[in-house]
This record gives structure tokens, C-alpha cells and sequence, in this order.
């Protein structure tokens, strides 16, 4: 393998081996270890940036998650400059365009603040793999203890702010300008309500998209 692939590409095999899934991490659904495998030997940038600094000993717990940030947004087919905000939000809204069914969460990119500690356990992995972890401490990169088990750590974040738990949409064939769910509420409308689409909606409580992150653990 490493006479076909070169030492350099069969290195890197380890990010892509544990940031796609091994017996210590999580897999990412719908991003195998093909696809990633491809976006490698095709070249791509960020994805061979991220795996040759995984490989480095000492990385600091800001880099990893930088870099994994950036892997993460490559491998879902945005740019490494893209905010999980905008990631999530933008993807949602083409899936809803062509979906028959129910858009499932799992089908969306990971949150930022799980794709933080999911780059944490694939780097200690990494570094365990290549005997680099003595100095390490597992519950620094994306473990925590219980009953004197390690447990993932998935989040520190709340998955969704309470009234999104709570959240009403319409099915309006008209402007919402009486009988509407989202206006008796005092909720805006949104992409999951009906006919109105917002375009020609009259509810009141609609807000113009902000582009920028927020305090929660979505979109």
C-alpha cells in the first residue's frame, strides 16, 4: 500500500480512519470513509492540512478544534470557511426543498459544539495509534469519567432553546392574517409552515434571518 499511495497519503489514513468512525469514535452518517478517502487522494486542501496536523504531537486543544471545524464543513461538501450555522441552516433548507418526508436531524452536519469533542477523541485517538500520548490526559480531549468508565462527551450545549421545543407552525393558504397558529402564539413563521412560505405572509412577528451564530448548540 505504501508503494501505490506514497508514506505521506498512508499516514493521513489514520485521520481519515478516525474521523469517519473507529471503534473510539463516532461515525459521521452519510460521510463514509470513501468519500473521504476520495476528497484525499483528490487533493483537497483542508482535508490533507487537517491530517498531517493531527498527526503532531502537542497540538493545542483550540487547534484541533479549528482544524476539525474545517474538516468537518469540507466533508459535507461546504467551504472550510463556512459556520456550522450557516452549514446547517443552508443544507436544511435544500433537503426540505426536495424532501417527501420528514427532514431527520441525523441527516444535517454535526453542531460546533460536537464537532469540537468528536476532533478531540479522533486526536488523542491519532495519537495513541502513534504512541504520543503519555502526556495526555483523556478527559482533556473529549472523555469524561462515570462509574470509572470513559464516556463520550458529546456536547456542553444545549441541543435547542426551549420555544423551538415548543414550536407551532402553520399551514396557512393565505397571508396569516387571522387564523394563524404561528400569530395567536406570537411566533414568526418559518420554512416548516405551509402554503405561506413567509414570502407573502403577513405575521407580524416575523423577523429578516440573521446570518451569525448564537448562544445555542444548533443550526
Amino acid at each position: 500500500m505504501k508503494q501505490v499511495l506514497g508514506s505521506d497519503m498512508c499516514s493521513q489514513l489514520l485521520f481519515i480512519h478516525a474521523f469517519t468512525g473507529c471503534d473510539t469514535t463516532s461515525p459521521i452518517f452519510s460521510v463514509g470513509k470513501k468519500s473521504a478517502f476520495q476528497k484525499l487522494v483528490n487533493g483537497e486542501l483542508t482535508i490533507q492540512t487537517c491530517a498531517n496536523a493531527f498527526l503532531l504531537p502537542n497540538q493545542a486543544n483550540s487547534v484541533i478544534e479549528d482544524l476539525g471545524s474545517k474538516a468537518m464543513a469540507v466533508l459535507f461538501g461546504g467551504k472550510s470557511t463556512d459556520s456550522f450555522a450557516s452549514l446547517r441552516y443552508n443544507l436544511l433548507i435544500k433537503k426540505i426543498a426536495s424532501a417527501k418526508s420528514f427532514v431527520t436531524p441525523e441527516r444535517l452536519p454535526p453542531t460546533k459544539s460536537s464537532t469540537k469533542y468528536h476532533s478531540f477523541r479522533v486526536y488523542y485517538q491519532i495519537m495513541v495509534w502513534t504512541g504520543k500520548e503519555s502526556d495526555m490526559n483523556a478527559v482533556d480531549w473529549g472523555w469524561k469519567l462515570e462509574d470509572n468508565q470513559f464516556v463520550s462527551v458529546m456536547t456542553k450545549k444545549t441541543a435547542v432553546p426551549e420555544n423551538l421545543l415548543q414550536m407551532v407552525h402553520c399551514n396557512c393558504t393565505t397571508a396569516c392574517r387571522t387564523r394563524c397558529s404561528c400569530r395567536g402564539y406570537g411566533l414568526p413563521c418559518t420554512p416548516a409552515c405551509g402554503p405561506c412560505q413567509i414570502e407573502n405572509c403577513e405575521n407580524p412577528h416575523n423577523q429578516p434571518l440573521q446570518e451569525e451564530e448564537c448562544d445555542y448548540d444548533y443550526l
